[in-house]
């Protein structure tokens, strides 16, 4: 019985774990909720936030049902990876240079999406093929090293997994979200906060783009 127990609080934490690592690295959602936490309140940043982590269960959901489907494409369609990388290294270039170019960086939420915030954080976070590959990946190596998760694993087994996803994916999102209302204090210094998310994007895509061409 004990040990039952404990490998229920494992499937769990498993999933806490990998999902709060994956979510710290710079992304559009994480973007989303930094920015909506400085220009408007901490809560509606909330409300992205959990549309993510609901979008990231369902890319993990998607990942260890149809990972050999979306494998085999991704690996057939190399096109995408340069596409996404190309679009996020564009994206850090401006918003380093907004000063120059006299740009106004925007909330990538901004008031065109006639859609609650939760949607919003859902569509961010799910429309992201990186991050469905990362699950791919993840649970292979999960399959490896530490459990098995499968379409035939026990389904409390799976409900606790992906609940750790989603608890872990939101109290990083929360962290982001707090870090943004306390550089709101500080009006001078969300300028800093928009280059570290600026030379983080750049920095994520040169480093994913060094990793395809060595595979």
């Amino acid at each position: 019985m004990i040990n039952e127990i404990l490998m229920l609080v494992f499937f769990f934490l498993t999933g806490l774990l990998i999902s709060a690592l994956g979510s710290i690295p710079v992304s559009s959602t994480n973007v989303a909720v930094v920015t909506t936490a400085m220009d408007k309140t901490l809560k509606k940043a909330m409300f992205i936030a959990y549309g993510a982590a609901l979008g990231s269960t369902l890319l993990a959901f998607l990942a260890l049902f149809y990972h050999r489907l979306f494998t085999n494409y991704f690996e057939n369609n190399q096109w995408l990876h340069i596409l996404f990388l190309a679009v996020f290294f564009v994206i850090g270039v401006f918003i380093l240079l907004r000063k120059k170019m006299n740009l106004s960086f925007e909330n990538p939420l901004n008031k065109k999406w006639q859609i609650s915030n939760f949607y919003k954080g859902a569509i961010l976070s799910f429309l992201n093929p990186p991050a469905l590959i990362f699950w791919i990946l993840v649970i292979s190596l999960a399959n490896t090293y530490l459990l098995t998760l499968s379409k035939s694993s026990p389904l409390l087994n799976l409900i606790l997994f992906f609940n750790g996803i989603f608890f872990g994916r939101i109290i990083v999102l929360y962290t982001y979200g707090r870090m943004g209302r306390k550089k709101d204090k500080k009006k001078k210094d969300n300028e800093i906060v928009y280059k570290i998310i600026g030379v983080a994007l750049i920095a994520g895509t040169i480093v994913q783009a060094v990793r395809m061409l060595m595979e």
